[in-house]
């Protein structure tokens, strides 16, 4: 390959380039973007243009050609279409500042247009009314796994990089500025090959998902309409742990508790998600020891002790998960209970660290020991 490569580069004729003629064959949209998955990502093949591009066979076919006839590329195998090769010539590749220039003018000016209202026509009894229905709902799931789900249907062919790229937007309330962005999410490689990987994951974005993502020039962001479970079960911590704050039912439901109780892209290790994911560990264990302590007063002691295991599990160590649980074993009357959470935690806080129990904890028991 690399030698039909170079040869491509080599025997290009000189007649056949003329800078005018390239710069209108790269100048529309599509032939940007055919152009692009040339320079930077070594696409040569027709079949794989058209995949990654989304773009008809026809006009995919016409902008190929006319790389050719302005000798930025060189074909090789017409038949099948599908088979056939396009190798970027000297001059093609020469084009990557220019490309580059394009791209960061282009993503710097793209704003995504509001989804326009659904008109929908509702059966009645006596009339048809017409009614204004939104746009399918965009949702963002981070807590347990990644999941992007349109209008209540998972999109389950999303690239691993567009993936990335929505979980980091949002990680962030806030419009994020593409260089920061693209430093934060490719560390290892320089500035120049960190942007041009973001603005690739961001044209590889599946049509059905790119309402989600808010195009300006002092970033990206996600677009308001976009829900996210995180941002949903940190305002729940924060209502839990407000004092005086009201809460409602929905607040110390089951669903409440399994919200709290999951981990935060628990397979995914970039340095950006592992700050978040302890950001959020630690405010959900408060959350839920909370969140025990307002189910007991209300009576609900099965939910109260379901919370509290639930922050045990997040920290098998914490003191004060496990002091939750035992006051509401206390307020239950099930002494047994709650001094065998005590001798369990004890022993486990002696193998592992050498420790005794604080005062505190063991208070809670005193009174069961004396008995």
């Amino acid at each position: 390959m690399n030698l039909v490569r170079a040869a491509a580069e080599e025997s290009e004729p000189p007649h056949n380039f003329s800078p005018s003629r390239a710069l209108e064959a790269v100048g529309e949209r599509w032939s940007l973007l055919i152009m692009r998955e040339a320079v930077f990502r070594g696409v040569t093949r027709f079949a794989e243009f058209e995949r990654r591009i989304g773009v008809e066979r026809d006009i995919l076919a016409a902008r190929l050609d006319g790389f050719v006839g302005a000798g930025l590329m060189t074909l090789h195998g017409a038949t099948p279409r599908s088979e056939a090769e396009y190798l970027l010539t000297r001059n093609g590749r020469n084009l990557e500042p220019v490309i580059v220039a394009l791209s960061t003018w282009a993503d710097g000016w793209a704003v995504v247009a509001p989804v326009p209202a659904v008109v929908r026509l509702v059966p009645d009894a006596q009339e048809t009314i017409s009614a204004v229905t939104p746009a399918p709902v965009i949702e963002i799931s981070l807590l347990g796994a990644f999941d992007l789900r349109v209008g209540g249907r998972s999109v389950d062919t999303l690239a691993v990089g567009s993936q990335r790229l929505l979980a980091f937007l949002a990680l962030h309330d806030r419009s994020v500025a593409r260089i920061a962005m693209a430093g934060a999410m490719w560390p290892d490689a320089s500035d120049e090959r960190a942007g041009i990987s973001l603005r690739s994951a961001l044209s590889r974005l599946d049509p059905a998902t790119r309402d989600a993502i808010l195009s300006a020039s002092p970033g990206l962001s996600l677009a308001e309409a976009v829900g996210v479970d995180l941002r949903d079960g940190q305002a729940l911590a924060r209502r839990l742990l407000q004092t005086g704050a009201p809460v409602s039912d929905a607040d110390l439901s089951p669903a409440a508790v399994a919200l709290l109780s999951l981990e935060l892209l628990p397979d995914w290790y970039d340095d950006w998600v592992v700050a978040e994911a302890e950001d959020w560990r630690q405010l959900r264990m408060s959350a839920l020891e909370a969140q025990a302590a307002l189910l007991a007063r209300a009576g609900r002691l099965a939910d109260a002790a379901g919370a509290a295991r639930a922050a045990m599990k997040v920290e098998p160590l914490r003191e004060s998960a496990h002091a939750s649980l035992i006051r509401v074993h206390l307020a239950g009357g099930n002494q047994s209970e709650a001094l065998r959470v005590y001798d369990r935690y004890r022993t486990l806080l002696r193998s592992l660290l050498d420790l005794e129990p604080s005062p505190h904890i063991t208070a809670l028991v005193a009174s069961i020991r004396k008995q």
